[in-house]
């Protein structure tokens, strides 16, 4: 039995346009086809663990609009437990605009209720806070405000962030990450080093370590990923490729990679083996459209590993560059 995840995030109705290509700036283009998803890249990522072998329970905002029926029902229906899900009264729910073309796509999130949470003397005593404390592993996003995220941060035992939009991070934040998951556009603003090639990333991976994350996880879509951890003495860093597949839709690809990864994790695994795990999910995901109905179960992750790519360590392990923050 997995240990428990905790889930801190956003739930959107995903609005999907299908085109032939993405537009420009200023451009039009025709949908060939639309439809809506359960979406918001916390309930992905809660619905990604549940379904890759974890038990999970989900705090969270919803509006009281009709948007949340469905939204719920998809949670329940993967295993998720949404005790911590407040509905806030005369809010909407959030929602997304995805444009999705040749497997690429662009999103718009319009927060809504995901950005309707108590003060930060409200958060101190709410009863979600057990939720957040009792948790072996907790996980978040940037859908929900910073400050929402930095309280669950420190009552976190071990917490994964996954710095999705980009923001800017304070190190006090930084120190609680182990890992802190992170896309190339993701790294480099939260870096602020240039990310372009695979060296690249994995020096500005780095360099995060060396303000304080425990480790960086860094995705890197078809390619694979990086990861880079600080231990007494070094900063590993290793590379993760991922097997190449057919991809169809890699919308919510980035979610069943965190909610994969947590769920090994919880399961007690060790980083890098969290990190195999997560590659494999994700390139499940990517194959088939939507996002809760594209992920995989423990069963098909598990059986995909077999054809994952080893890990290959030849981005080096940095020895004394500067002593290792420790963390609060």
């Amino acid at each position: 039995m997995t240990g428990w995840i905790t889930v801190i995030g956003s739930v959107n109705q995903d609005v999907v346009c299908e085109v032939a290509r993405l537009p420009g700036p200023g451009e039009t283009v025709l949908a060939i086809g639309a439809r809506t998803n359960p979406g918001g890249k916390g309930a992905n990522q809660a619905v990604a663990a549940a379904k890759a072998g974890g038990s999970v329970q989900f705090v969270g905002r919803i509006g009281g609009d009709s948007a949340a029926a469905p939204l719920l029902s998809s949670m329940a229906e993967a295993g998720v437990k949404t005790v911590g899900l407040r509905e806030v009264p005369g809010e909407r729910t959030g929602r997304a605009y995805v444009t999705v073309a040749a497997g690429e796509n662009q999103i718009v999130v319009d927060p809504g209720a995901n950005f309707a949470w108590e003060s930060d003397a409200e958060l101190a005593v709410l009863a979600e806070a057990e939720l957040l404390g009792s948790a072996d592993v907790v996980v978040a996003q940037l859908e929900i405000p910073l400050t929402v995220v930095t309280w669950a941060a420190g009552l976190a035992r071990r917490f994964v962030l996954n710095a999705a939009p980009a923001a800017a991070l304070g190190d006090a934040l930084l120190r609680r990450c182990d890992p802190l998951v992170v896309n190339e556009y993701e790294l480099a603003t939260v870096s602020g080093a240039p990310t372009e090639t695979r060296e690249q990333a994995g020096r500005a991976a780095r360099s995060l370590c060396l303000r304080g994350a425990v480790s960086v996880v860094v995705t890197l879509g078809a390619a694979g990923s990086i990861l880079a951890r600080r231990t007494a003495e070094s900063i590993e860093v290793t590379y993760q490729p991922a097997p190449q597949v057919n991809s169809v839709d890699s919308t919510g690809a980035g979610d069943a990679y965190v909610g994969a990864l947590s769920t090994a994790l919880a399961d007690g695994a060790e980083l890098g083996a969290a990190v195999a795990y997560a590659t494999a999910a994700a390139s499940l995901s990517v194959q088939s459209p939507g996002t809760h109905t594209s992920y995989p179960t423990r069963e098909q992750v598990v059986a995909a590993l077999a054809a994952l790519p080893p890990a290959d360590s030849s981005l080096a392990t940095t020895r004394g560059e500067a002593p290792c923050v420790p963390v609060d």
